[in-house]
């Protein structure tokens, strides 16, 4: 049993490096996302991520969304206050696709929305 324990803890895991990851931020106190308009958070991603974490730092449900001005897509929703985690996106979102946000029900005017793509 402690060889085979010791065997697991020694073998190598390959995982992302975290300096590969790219991080979207924005600040909604600078600029408010409204249920209006869709607020843009990159125009287009570096590349296809295999993993994309969502953290709303804001008290308002936000929905993020892909694609084109005036054509975007919506992907997913987050609470208020929440983060999410959404694995084997690589076939969903190739790189240079728009991401955007907007808000759901109340315009979220304090606080952070930040996106992590994972290789």
């Amino acid at each position: 049993m402690l060889a085979l324990l010791a065997e697991f803890f020694a073998t190598p895991y390959a995982c992302a490096a975290v300096n590969t990851a790219a991080v979207l931020s924005l600040n909604t106190a600078t600029t408010n996302v409204t249920t209006a308009a869709f607020v843009p958070l990159s125009t287009g991603i570096p590349f296809s991520p295999s993993q994309i974490i969502v953290t709303n730092a804001t008290t308002s449900v936000i929905k993020i969304s892909y694609g084109a001005s005036g054509s975007e897509v919506d992907f997913l929703a987050i609470g208020g206050s929440a983060t999410i985690i959404v694995e084997q996106l690589s076939k969903h979102l190739s790189a240079g696709t728009r991401l955007a946000v907007e808000a759901v029900s109340a315009t979220a005017s304090s606080g952070f929305i930040l996106v992590s793509l994972i290789p």
